[in-house]
């Protein structure tokens, strides 16, 4: 049966279209566009908006799990949890503090939760290492994955893991990083690395490009360099990521803005421009305490030494902190977490907006993302009204 959404403001790529509509049949949109010329057949189930804005499902990337469960233990749970802030496309996040074993089952099981439910939003895996700077990241104590890169290992892993992931976070600095990188492109040729916990040159990042390097994990946290001298700013990974305009930024926009202050916030998107930018919420399962000196916040995680670990985010919550703290509007929130990271990914044909022949992923939320009504390839999930 065909479905309309009617009495809606559409949020697109280019603005908002004040009277539209959208219909769509089984799990495909149909049409998008002003109420006048989008035709509604006779016989199609309604769904009144009631002036709410109709998006995009909101697609985040890096998540490592919420609401208690990590993604590797229940992703069924995680995944209905973020499915009711609007998330209907979520990349799991393995980190490199699970070792070899871990990691494996970690990925069978996300896969096989994929399949059916709340766990179609599961659109593959982001694995955050296994090799990036072992000095750097939350929970560094626990890193399994540290010393020379054992071949065979890691062909292994990648074997397994197959084209089911589709980011691979590394530090380009890493000894043996290109022929690790090198076999997972050739099992994979849909894979995207990203640039993660480095301090690495820029000279180091532009090498990987080939490979399909075109990512930032988490800009502003993955490593500062200093100066080659006392006094001067280092060149890193941030540095490589705001030249290159190839090059996308992820950006956690907490509530008191820890993660990236608001100025560096707005610096970032001013300079990256509005198609780099992807909202993330690296959202994370840590329930330890801020240590002696760091910032502590209710949306914030924090490893068992008290370092910064991740955060309690949802999208839809990245979205109103985004607009608080860098006066960017509504559109531009939900552009940094639908077409944007889509088209990172290479996957803009099947989502991240709200075009015709499109998955039909879409939220209804007000003016401040809060989110009434999530739609996941055309079955209504979520219903608050």
């Amino acid at each position: 049966m065909m479905k309309a959404i009617v009495n809606t403001k559409l949020i697109t790529e280019e603005g908002i279209i004040w009277d539209g509509a959208v219909t769509y049949s089984k799990d495909r949109i149909v049409s998008s566009g002003w109420s006048d010329d989008v035709e509604i057949p006779s016989g199609t189930e309604i769904i009144d908006a009631k002036g709410k804005y109709t998006a995009p499902g909101l697609i985040d990337i890096h998540n490592h799990g919420g609401n208690g469960y990590w993604f590797h233990d229940e992703p069924l749970k995680a995944c209905e949890h973020f499915l009711k802030h609007g998330q209907t496309t979520i990349l799991p996040t393995l980190y490199f503090n699970l070792d070899y074993d871990r990691t494996i089952a970690g990925i069978e099981t996300i896969r096989k939760a994929s399949k059916s439910g709340a766990g179609k939003v599961i659109g593959g895996i982001y694995m955050e290492g296994p090799y990036m700077d072992t000095d750097l990241g939350s929970d560094n104590k626990n890193i399994k994955w540290k010393g020379k890169i054992d071949e065979r290992e890691s062909r292994a892993l990648v074997d397994f893991a197959g084209d089911f992931v589709k980011v691979w976070c590394v530090d380009p600095a890493r000894e043996g990083i290109e022929e690790f990188v090198r076999y997972a492109k050739k099992v994979n040729p849909e894979a995207v690395f990203s640039i993660g916990h480095s301090l690495a040159e820029p000279e180091d990042c532009y090498k990987l490009k080939k490979y399909g390097l075109r990512n930032q994990t988490h800009h502003s946290n993955s490593g500062i360099k200093t100066g080659l001298a006392r006094g001067t700013h280092g060149v890193g990974p941030d540095e490589a990521c705001l030249y290159d305009s190839d090059i996308y930024a992820e950006l956690i926009c907490d509530s008191r803005g820890i993660h990236v202050r608001p100025h560096m916030l707005r610096l970032v998107i001013q300079t990256k421009g509005i198609a780099r930018i992807i909202l993330i919420t690296d959202s994370t399962v840590f329930f330890d305490s801020a240590g002696k000196g760091i910032a502590q916040a209710d949306d914030l995680g924090y490893d068992s030494e008290g370092h910064l670990a991740g955060s309690k985010l949802t999208l839809d919550a990245a979205c109103r902190n985004l607009m608080k703290h860098t006066g960017y509007g509504l559109c531009h929130a939900i552009r940094f977490c639908t077409i944007n990271p889509a088209r990172m990914l290479g996957i803009d044909d099947q989502v991240g907006s709200l075009e015709p022949g499109k998955k039909a992923n879409m939220i209804l939320i007000d003016d401040m993302v809060n989110v009434e009504k999530v739609i996941l390839e055309g079955e209504l999930m979520i219903d608050r009204a």
